[in-house]
């Protein structure tokens, strides 16, 4: 049975960006490279850091500040962190312990901050994906079988998390 049009092609990174991705009432993508004003580094202790939500530049290159956690809960809050150090939205993300990241590619780029804070319905997605439940799009679920088992990798699983503490350096638009 086939439902609906065309099988879709996602690429690695959909559900990150449809959760946190660019939002309809978002400013234009920017190209990253060109940021030129003065620098910030940071040094993020423990994850998360506090960014709510990261945007690719132009291309999908690069990686944008959308939003900031506009509060700390109580001292030594990470989700806190960025708030403290003054992140603001629209920071250019120009390199991550020393590795320029200007102009990677924006899901590499996530993959190796790992700083994603997990909402409740998110969490239980990835939960039931990790436990084997089969949940393929491509057909529009059509042929889903109940505790079929598999397995989801990427190249992204080839990509390293940083290390804390992590030192990253902002670059203003």
């Amino acid at each position: 049975m086939h439902r609906g049009g065309p099988a879709v092609a996602r690429g690695v990174g959909t559900d990150y960006l449809l959760r946190n991705g660019p939002k309809d009432a978002d400013p234009p993508a920017v190209d990253t490279s060109k940021a030129a004003r003065a620098t910030v580094d940071i040094e993020f202790k423990k994850r998360p850091f506090g960014i709510a939500r990261y945007v690719p530049g132009v291309g999908g290159k690069g990686a944008v500040v959308r939003d900031v956690t506009q509060k700390t809960r109580y001292p030594g809050d990470p989700q806190g962190q960025a708030f403290v150090a003054g992140v603001q939205a629209d920071w250019v993300l120009k390199s991550v312990n020393g590795q320029d990241v200007s102009g990677m590619d924006f899901f590499v780029i996530m993959q190796m901050l790992d700083d994603e804070v997990m909402d409740p319905v998110a969490a239980m997605s990835l939960n039931l994906k990790a436990s084997g439940v089969k949940t393929d799009l491509r057909n529009g679920g059509a042929e889903r079988t109940q505790g079929e088992k598999f397995a989801i990798t990427s190249d992204l699983d080839k990509v390293a998390v940083v290390d804390m503490p992590a030192k990253l350096v902002y670059q203003q638009m």
